[in-house]
């Protein structure tokens, strides 16, 4: 199989019509897309929020795309992540133009890119297995697709920027190999636009920059040629990172032990090859799935831990193999050379970050994983020399590799499709996979949240009860795992605060959130909230109201509560109060902390 590709040109040479690889194409786009049609039903959930309604420039529909092109995915937050992807902004955007705030339309098409990455996908493999017949390529693209660990992806809205790094990389790579054949200049500015595409949708499309030799080496061609149609490409990435720095400035990184919890020099190496090996696993068998993987539901690792020990030996074990089969231009090879280049992202975030594992991280190393499963059963497939260009007459002579694949496929796709549902809020999403990431202080916390939140308006007093007190109990778990969890504490506040009405309570928790998370914003907009309510005619209160308020403009310019809260008080009052009043005279739980220093030693 290994010299079948090697010797392949990058075109068609049996003879097969367009129009007919075409038609195949269309098959793997029509499941594709038909497995995510009831996320439709979903609205939105996680990080949905951030991308869509509660992106001011978004809801601008085409007016906001120039700005679009010019901020940090997270810039509501006030953080200079370096995460530039305006390209899903953009298309959120011009849906909400034509069709308003729709989240069918958000879920219908990311499920329709979704199917049109599995038509580029197939166009693809035909281009670089010409010499094979169009099973292999068909079969690997119908793995790729079905596989369950997508759902974070097509099911998660805000995930679209996956969709179209991947839809983009591999529409790059079809026009790359076509430049092979025509040589036409047109195609080449072609593959660098989509290219550039590629990675304004997301930077982790900068292993292109790997994915277009590593292909074009199998396709035949000699290292100096591949290194040559490589170059540029390489000016693309350049020009990419240049327009990031110049529109965000340099990234600033958050000691965020939720995010990050292997920062620790001692932990970041065993934790790398830890992570290595729960990707594996997650490919092989991803059971069960969760949008949550936080602090500390992976625990930093030791050398000792046995996962760990098992990450470094399969990770040497499988570069090895990797290193040889590329050498000899293997199929296995290209399997494992794919699903290394596309995990380097992941265990970059992890060893040079000490960020955490995620689902949608193994987005496209899955198509590594699919090559190799779908060639280690072809192994035991019909050995003739003939080329077979009738995929029915493959699938009959190879009943055992053929059953065993679409076996797979249909248990990855009722897998899939009874897994979307999950997504159809965040109640249901944290619910569910609560259960799953139960060492999560994150997961706890957002449930937590979702149930307290859902108390507050509820007239019901036994329904109102009965969710809240069952929040407060996922909100203090999360405190068990992360006793510093500010954004828990604040939310045991609201409780307080918003469903029993105890202000003093209410006040001491958000303090105790300001103390263990001082750059927390909604706990310095609740306590201006409880300030202002309780401060009719008291003018020490609304002196505090107002300074908290402030502070909360402080921590976040940009936030538009406390843009709108702050303005609407000092309008009200009068007051624009900056530094914490000395003249407030509280006693016990009401006694005020000292914002401005726990601010200032961040």
């Amino acid at each position: 199989m290994g010299k079948d590709i090697k010797n392949a040109p990058v075109h068609d040479t049996l003879g097969r019509p367009i129009s007919s690889l075409r038609l195949y194409a269309i098959i793997i786009a029509i499941v594709g897309f038909s497995l995510y049609l009831n996320t439709m039903k979903n609205g939105y959930a996680l990080d949905d929020f951030y991308a869509i309604p509660k992106n001011e420039f978004v809801m601008q529909g085409f007016n906001g795309i120039p700005k679009l092109m010019t901020i940090d995915f997270w810039y509501l937050f006030n953080s200079k992540l370096g995460y530039y992807r305006p390209l899903s902004l953009i298309t959120f955007a011009i849906e909400n133009s034509f069709f308003g705030e729709n989240t069918a339309v958000n879920h219908f098409d990311n499920a329709l890119l979704y199917g049109l990455s599995g038509f580029m996908l197939f166009m693809f493999l035909m281009k670089l297995f010409p010499a094979r017949n169009l099973a292999i390529a068909f079969l690997i693209s119908l793995v790729f697709l079905a596989h369950p660990i997508h759902t974070e992806v097509v099911a998660n809205i805000k995930s679209r920027d996956e969709i179209l790094s991947f839809l983009n990389t591999f529409i790059t790579l079809n026009l790359v190999f076509s430049y092979s054949i025509t040589k036409s200049r047109k195609t080449l500015i072609w593959s660098a636009l989509f290219f550039y595409l590629a990675l304004l949708s997301k930077e982790t499309a900068v292993t292109g920059l790997a994915l277009i030799p590593l292909f074009l080496f199998y396709s035949g061609l000699k290292i100096p040629v591949v290194l040559k149609r490589s170059i540029p490409y390489v000016g693309i990435v350049i020009l990419f990172f240049l327009q990031k720095r110049y529109f965000l400035g340099p990234s600033e990184r958050i000691p965020d032990i939720l995010n990050y919890p292997y920062v620790g020099s001692g932990v970041r190496v065993p934790s790398f090859f830890h992570i290595f090996w729960i990707s594996v696993q997650k490919l092989i068998w991803p059971f069960p799935l969760s949008f949550d993987y936080c602090y500390n539901q992976i625990p930093a690792s030791h050398w000792f831990d046995i996962g760990s020990i098992f990450g470094l030996i399969s990770f040497f074990a499988l570069a090895f193999l990797c290193i040889r089969g590329i050498l000899k231009r293997s199929v296995w090879g290209l399997g494992l050379a794919v699903f290394f280049v596309t995990i380097a992202p992941l265990l970059g975030f992890v060893l040079l970050r000490g960020g955490i594992f995620a689902e949608r991280f193994l987005y496209a190393p899955c198509l590594g994983f699919a090559i190799i499963l779908v060639y280690a059963l072809s192994l035991i497939a019909d050995q003739k020399k003939d080329r077979l260009v009738n995929l029915f007459e493959w699938i009959k002579r190879n009943v055992i590799a053929t059953g065993v694949i679409l076996t797979l496929c249909s248990f990855y796709s009722i897998a899939t499709i009874q897994r979307n549902p999950a997504w159809k809020d965040n109640m249901t999403l944290f619910g569910t996979d609560v259960k799953h990431s139960s060492n999560s202080a994150e997961a706890h916390n957002l449930y937590g949240t979702a149930l307290v939140e859902a108390a507050a308006p509820e007239k019901d007093s036994t329904k109102k009860r009965a969710l809240d007190e069952k929040g407060l109990i996922e909100l203090h778990k999360a405190i068990a795992i992360d006793s510093f969890y500010g954004q828990a504490y604040c939310e045991i506040g609201y409780s307080f605060a918003a469903v029993y009405k105890v202000n003093d309570s209410a006040i001491k928790y958000f303090k105790k959130a300001i103390e263990t998370t001082p750059d927390y914003v909604m706990s310095y907009i609740y306590l201006g909230a409880i300030y202002q309510n309780t401060g009719s005619g008291n003018l020490p209160r609304q002196k505090l109201a107002s300074y908290y308020y402030n502070m909360a403009l402080e921590l976040d310019p940009n936030y538009p509560e406390a843009i709108r809260l702050a303005a609407a008080f000092k309008k009200l009052t009068g007051l624009d109060v900056h530094e914490m009043p000395e003249d407030v005279g509280y006693v016990g739980d009401d006694k005020p902390v000292n914002s401005n220093a726990a601010f200032k030693s961040q």
